[in-house]
């Protein structure tokens, strides 16, 4: 599924209590944590993923309750950085996964979300700057060896 799929679906809490629709993704690293809601008097309201399903367009909560305090929204459109500072793009949507946060699509490129640092702007890892510098604590640790 597609986190842009998300926005503006319809939610309704099995307590009744609360009713509206979905306006940000709350997230904690990988893990899709919750929803912020809106009802129809514009009063926000937080309902949480755990057992939350998708219904004929309409998504059913078990419960509604508060974000954690290390929670951030997850934002379509932040602007992607490469390690070495070059603009890659902006983020078009992230892909997600049993309540988790699998990568995000940036053009027509996508990348996986291990490799991907999310702030006010989005960091590309490089794959082969992690190896390199493992290959070199190797060899330092090789040649400091007391053995």
């Amino acid at each position: 599924m597609k986190a842009s799929q998300l926005f503006g679906i319809q939610i309704k809490c099995k307590n009744g209590e609360n009713e509206g629709y979905i306006m940000a993704i709350s997230r904690v690293e990988d893990k899709i944590e919750g929803y912020i809601c809106c009802n129809e008097q514009e009063n926000e309201f937080f309902a949480s993923s755990a057992g939350a399903k998708i219904n004929g367009g309409t998504m059913c909560a078990v419960k509604t309750g508060k974000r954690s305090k290390g929670s951030r929204n997850l934002k379509l459109g932040q602007p992607v950085y490469g390690e070495d500072g070059k603009f890659i793009g902006y983020v078009d949507d992230y892909n997600i996964a049993s309540n988790r946060i699998t990568g995000a699509q940036v053009g027509r490129r996508k990348f996986s979300f291990d490799r991907l640092t999310i702030g006010d702007v989005v960091i590309v890892r490089n794959d082969k700057t992690r190896t390199e510098i493992a290959a070199k604590d190797m060899f330092i640790g090789a040649i400091t060896s007391t053995q």
